[in-house]
């Protein structure tokens, strides 16, 4: 399996330190993630059947003490309730609702960093938005190597996954554990198939403040890195920049350049060595 990082050539530090960056679960800011307030919706506007109604009016009299049946029967008392039909609809509308669902607690997510990889290099929407509007670069993992299938990082549990798109926001009880708002996205997400690797912020091989952000760096081997691919709107500088990198840092001898080239009639990206 091979995974894509996608990034602009600030990040170039990547490579020179093979160190990946992870940001913490909550400080994304995704309001889904968060369980930022929601609204409230109305109870849906379905009729009420007289039928119905009777039922809940005769349900109501049942539901009297016996003390409160012996003074007034059951033909008065509905006849008395039929007054007060658009609030007792109401009532039997809310009960109709579905219970709210019970979504994960954010704080849950407090302790965790992640990094956010992807399952191809030639995706659009991911060179525009992670690659600096095709400015940046890529650099393919090999996704089979412990350091991502492994269970633990160090001392501690770690998790690797991809995420799962749809229109329902997970539940407590998701199929996917542990971190379900994690490993949920809405389905206008889904062109990015993007792969998540979660770990404990304590395990960061250095912490760095910026920004009033932290950014929780994770060393991981060289070897991991199988290849780099230089964006097509990339600068000459950044170019020479990569290119040196990998002509004097040994760890990246025999690691391929490649470049992205635009199709001549699709909307379609292809990845081409390097000469």
């Amino acid at each position: 399996m091979k995974l894509y990082l996608y990034l602009s050539f600030r990040h170039l530090d990547v490579l020179r330190n093979s160190r990946l960056h992870f940001v913490g679960a909550v400080e994304r800011q995704d309001p889904f993630e968060n369980n930022r307030p929601a609204i409230r919706k109305a109870p849906e506007k379905t009729a009420i059947s007289e039928e119905d109604f009777k039922a809940e009016l005769r349900r109501q009299y049942a539901a009297l003490p016996e003390h409160m049946q012996a003074l007034v029967d059951e033909d008065y008392f509905c006849q008395q309730l039929r007054a007060k039909r658009p609030t007792i609809e109401k009532q039997m509308r809310q009960r109709q609702q579905p219970k709210t669902k019970q979504l994960p607690d954010p704080k849950q997510l407090q302790s965790l960093a992640l990094c956010r990889l992807f399952k191809s290099a030639d995706n659009p929407v991911l060179w525009e938005r992670f690659g600096d509007q095709y400015k940046g670069f890529v650099i393919e993992l090999d996704g089979k190597h412990e350091y991502f299938t492994g269970k633990r990082y160090k001392t501690q549990p770690q998790v690797m996954r991809p995420v799962s798109y749809g229109v329902d926001r997970p539940s407590v009880k998701a199929r996917v554990q542990p971190f379900p708002a994690l490993f949920y996205r809405s389905e206008a997400f889904q062109s990015e198939q993007e792969i998540r690797l979660v770990r404990p912020k304590e395990m960061a091989d250095k912490v760095v403040p910026l920004n009033e952000k932290e950014f929780f760096f994770f060393n991981f081997p060289p070897s991991l890195v199988k290849r780099v691919i230089i964006g097509c709107n990339a600068s000459d500088k950044d170019r020479k920049s990569v290119q040196q990198l990998f002509s004097v840092d040994t760890r990246y001898k025999k690691t391929p350049l490649a470049n992205l080239w635009l199709d001549p009639d699709l909307f379609t990206l292809h990845v081409k060595a390097a000469k």
